[in-house]
């Protein structure tokens, strides 16, 4: 793992890790595109040292084109996804890109919440969470 911060996407998402959870911070206004989601994805890998961990993504106000939506599913990079914004716009993006996913993917516009649900993923590698996709959306 690496310590610090990581650029990607030409600067609209910088990732960090803290205590085993990757954070994504998408600057608010974007328009990701397929590139940005390899080179998003890519950034991952290299920060986590190619271990898969749980992640909070904060997206709030981000346009992502459907490429990208698929290349963002077919990670293996992480275990969990926990999708951060604001408005019923940023739901109907994440809960987009949650149909092909091949891990837990939840909405929440509380990090607190966003983030105790993460820690299910952190202590065992794999567990609990909510299954139904709706039970999250507070």
């Amino acid at each position: 793992m690496m310590p610090g911060h990581i650029a990607a996407a030409d600067g609209k998402n910088v990732l960090s890790i803290s205590a085993g959870i990757i954070t994504s911070v998408w600057q608010p206004g974007t328009f990701v595109d397929v590139d940005d989601a390899r080179d998003a994805m890519l950034a991952v890998a290299q920060i986590s040292g190619g271990i898969p961990m749980p992640m909070l993504s904060e997206m709030t106000d981000v346009e992502i084109s459907a490429a990208a939506r698929y290349e963002f599913a077919q990670t293996t990079g992480v275990l969990a996804i926990a999708v951060l914004g604001s408005s019923t716009v940023d739901r109907v993006i994440a809960a987009a890109m949650s149909r092909h996913t091949r891990y837990p993917h939840e909405f929440f516009t509380s990090r607190d919440d966003a983030m105790a649900w993460l820690n299910n993923f952190t202590a065992s590698g794999h567990s609990g969470g909510y299954t139904d996709g709706i039970s999250a959306l507070a």
